[in-house]
């Protein structure tokens, strides 16, 4: 079979390890020659701050004598070294001479004033295994070049430009275009004489358009009702079932979860896990099924708890989005962790809203960017004065009081009415111990000072009750009287008597304080839950500069703001009463911001085509890739503003719709020579289909997919814990039919298939997945238990049908690849089947006539067709 083979079924029937060697395609990804702009932000981020600080007193062009010849403020001077060689062997970390210095071996010690923490060493470590990525700029024969001013660098920037709303082209071919996106991609092809190829066949068209919007293929009996009309307008009603289906909420909202960083544990050194984000997870799958407008999204996740809601349950919703500013990685082991919360939370919505790197300017003016490190301060004021709740430290809270400092209470509002109630009966209870706990003291030191006679009486006492009754009975039906002499009264001494009634009363209080403790103990905490997220500090203030990102080197005092190279008219101010996270939230989402509706289109159009009109999808500043169709970015810009109201449903249809969005993956030497990138976009992009959506179509194909919301989530059954630490993991392996967006994600332990099929690093915000196709992927598909369960119930599946074997691979084919077979693919199986059947090579199936044969048959089938590339790619 050749690599160009899109069927990717057997040529021949054979055992089933060499089926599926002809099904599966490997290749290996070629590395990129260039650094890439996340590599040159680790650098930024990691590396460079290090260097100013620690290194370059001694080892920089300002340096007054450059110590051991060595200069490591620029890269070209990192590379040829000091007289000892070159400091870095770029992808060998361990010939380069900086790491051995930094971990202190072979008799170099850098810096010498004691090692650095062995976690920004690991840094220095993974920084030469890139590559060592620069972005300083220079030579050391001349000076450094001039940098341009903040200002000209925003003048110059393409994506701080107001939007506008450019005129739909006129094209020679008018026929052709069904909407105004294919009017702006045609009038740049015809003027490059390209032109686009014919439409995607409706088999592909459906599968495509699935897998786009829910997440897995249709059912057969949907494919054969679209084969039986697949006319435009059919085509737009089932986008339109596609779009209001629960289902769409749940694939979209994975896409926002790769650039809001969601995981359920803290990650890093110390993997503390968060049992109550899986709320946050619910509200943005919910947001995206409701169509909520964009701009509103993103104003309640960064001020849900600040907006008002006319409900109860509309205000625990607000107040849950907020989860979006605490799902973040942190680090729990040492560190300045309130700087480091507020630094992940500017690093998110520059990402993810404004699609720039601001946290590249906590140590210093942005290298590239016009963004000076005062702007990165008067947003860390905002969050600084905010109160991150997402569990607190290691030490994780056991009762209600504590939980209620770390988490935001979630739960009917009878029982929240509550809460102050119960707390001070904690408080009261709290107090009555340590009541008690001197009162036994004080008991227990009495009965001490008591005469052994004493003893012994209060003890007879005590064990006889609060009475002893004297009893007489007589021996006759005649009342008697009982008679006796008077007893000889003992006299007590005065000091013993004054001992035992101190000693009673004592007794008597200590009692009175274990029935009160016991009446409050019987009170039940009322029934509330947990949520991760934020709300105001008490007390709000402005921040200072942090020279060179350290919390013990404070500079100038900053109030309290955004970026200043983007000013918008009716600019809110800050309040001095609250975070300024309101504000920024009105900031970001005003109809005139030029960042926030271009990134969120091209977001759109990425997940749609493959790639961004802006390649660099979460950087829109001065290192991004130029847009191929800048008009078209600003005529999409401007309508999912201003015509769409910020819908996202409808700029997903706008683009389905289109002429260009249907177009097939065939090619053309003619088109290939002129834009062998596809540029153009005059044909459509062969895709490797998401881990989420290849494990969701293997359930849905088998018949197990769960379609309905799991309660909570796994982690919220593991319960408070630290990976590493004791907590149940097991539970982590147990089966788990739901949709992928509802499975674990804890940062230290990433679920198998969505690792192995490159689901991104949750620990940082990332737009675009880097789809790879190695050689492990084909042995997972291979060997995991996942997909050979998937495979026998597949394979039951379609032996409950009792039809042919004929009728059988045709509605496999349907339910896998949204087609039927093509007569040689259908020969080729039957001809594997028969083979199978006849019972050749019987010995080494060891199948002989088990009643499960037919299962074992149509398992293998089922698990060559999951491991085929065709069910992996989409065209």
């Amino acid at each position: 079979m050749t690599s160009s083979d899109s069927s990717g079924i057997l040529h021949c029937p054979l055992p089933f390890p060499i089926l599926v060697a002809l099904l599966l395609q490997v290749a290996v990804a070629a590395s990129a020659e260039e650094f890439t702009p996340r590599q040159l932000e680790f650098f930024e981020k990691k590396i460079r701050p290090v260097l100013v600080e620690r290194c370059y007193e001694c080892h920089s062009a300002e340096a007054e004598l450059t110590e051991g010849g060595l200069r490591v403020d620029l890269r070209e001077a990192l590379l040829q070294g000091g007289d000892s060689g070159a400091a870095v062997a770029p992808n060998k970390p361990a010939e380069s001479l900086i790491l051995k210095a930094l971990e202190y071996r072979d008799g170099l010690e850098m810096p010498p004033d004691g090692r650095l923490d062995e976690k920004v060493v690991n840094d220095f470590r993974r920084w030469i295994e890139m590559g060592a990525p620069d972005t300083r700029q220079g030579d050391l024969a001349g000076e450094k070049e001039a940098s341009p001013s903040i200002q000209e660098l925003a003048d110059s920037l393409w994506s701080l430009q107001p939007v506008r709303s450019p005129p739909v082209p006129e094209v020679v071919h008018d026929e052709w275009p069904r909407s105004s996106i294919d009017h702006f991609l045609l009038s740049e092809m015809e003027e490059r004489d390209i032109s686009p190829v014919a439409d995607a066949t409706p088999e592909k068209l459906l599968r495509r358009v699935s897998l786009d919007l829910v997440g897995f293929p249709p059912s057969s009996d949907q494919v054969r009702e679209f084969l039986s009309d697949p006319s435009f307008s059919a085509y737009a009603r089932y986008v339109d079932s596609l779009l209001a289906s629960p289902q769409f909420g749940e694939r979209w909202a994975r896409h926002w979860f790769d650039v809001a960083r969601y995981a359920e544990s803290a990650g890093n050194s110390r993997d503390v896990l968060m049992p109550y984000a899986w709320r946050y997870r619910d509200y943005v799958i919910d947001a995206i099924n409701d169509d909520i407008s964009y701009d509103r999204f993103i104003q309640e996740q960064i001020a849900g708890d600040l907006l008002d809601a006319k409900t109860h349950t509309q205000r625990e919703r607000l107040q849950v989005a907020t989860g979006f500013l605490a799902i973040g990685s942190k680090s729990l082991n040492g560190g300045n962790l309130t700087l480091d919360l507020a630094d992940d939370q500017i690093d998110v919505i520059g990402k993810a809203v404004l699609g720039l790197t601001v946290s590249c300017a906590r140590c210093h003016d942005h290298k590239f960017d016009p963004i000076p490190t005062a702007d990165y301060y008067a947003l860390a004021g905002i969050f600084q004065s905010t109160e991150t709740l997402y569990g607190g430290s290691i030490r994780r809270p056991k009762d209600l009081k504590a939980k209620l400092d770390v988490y935001l209470p979630i739960g009917a509002e009878s029982e929240l009415a509550q809460v102050d109630g119960y707390l001070q009966v904690v408080e009261e209870l709290a107090e009555l111990k340590k009541k008690r706990t001197k009162a036994t003291a004080k008991v227990r030191k009495l009965e001490k000072a008591l005469p052994e006679n004493w003893k012994e009486l209060e003890k007879s006492l005590a064990d006889a009750g609060d009475q002893l009754p004297l009893e007489f009975v007589s021996v006759s039906d005649e009342e008697e009287t009982a008679e006796g002499d008077d007893g000889d009264e003992e006299d007590v001494e005065q000091g013993v008597g004054e001992q035992i009634a101190v000693y009673r009363q004592a007794q008597r209080e200590n009692q009175s304080l274990i029935r009160k403790i016991a009446e409050l103990e019987g009170q039940e905490a009322p029934e509330i839950s947990f949520a991760i997220g934020v709300r105001d500090k008490a007390k709000v203030k402005d921040f200072p500069i942090q020279i060179r990102g350290e919390k013990s080197q404070a500079g100038e005092v900053v109030k309290r703001g955004f970026l200043s190279v983007i000013s918008l008219e009716g600019q809110p101010g800050i309040s001095s009463k609250e975070s300024g996270r309101w504000e920024l939230a009105q900031w970001l989402t005003d109809e005139d911001q030029p960042l926030t509706p271009r990134v969120a289109v091209n977001r759109i159009w990425m997940h749609l085509f493959g790639k961004g009109l802006v390649e660099s999808i979460d950087n829109f500043g001065v290192n991004s890739s130029p847009p191929s169709h800048p008009e078209l970015l600003d005529h999409l810009a401007y309508r999912f503003v201003h015509e769409f109201s910020w819908s996202r449903k409808a700029m997903v249809r706008e683009i389905v719709l289109s002429r260009a969005y249907r177009l097939a993956t065939t090619s053309n030497d003619h088109n290939e020579e002129l834009d062998a990138q596809n540029e153009m976009y005059w044909r459509g992009t062969r895709r490797r289909v998401d881990a989420e959506v290849l494990r969701d179509s293997m359930l849905r194909i088998s018949g197990e997919l769960q379609l309905d919301r799991p309660e909570a989530s796994i982690v919220t059954q593991i319960g408070e814990g630290e990976v590493g630490r004791g907590i149940k993991v097991e539970l982590l392996d147990q089966p788990y039919p739901y949709r992928s967006v509802y499975l674990p994600i804890i940062r230290g332990i990433i679920p198998e298939f969505l690792k192995v099929f490159d689901f991104p690093e949750p620990s940082n915000p990332q737009g675009v997945r880097f789809a790879t196709n190695v050689p492990s992927q084909s042995l997972f598909l291979m060997n995991s238990p996942f997909v050979l369960d998937c495979s026998e119930h597949a394979a039951r599946s379609l032996l409950n049908h009792k039809a042919s074997d004929t009728e059988m691979i045709e509605e496999l084919y349907l339910r896998v690849f949204c087609r039927k077979p093509l007569p040689d693919e259908e020969s080729r199986l039957l001809g594997y089947i028969d083979s199978w059947k006849s019972g050749a090579d019987a010995d080494e199936k060891n199948r002989g006539d088990l009643p499960e044969s037919d299962v074992m048959l149509w398992s293998t089938v089922c698990q060559a067709v999951f491991a085929s590339a065709e069910f992996r790619y989409v065209d």
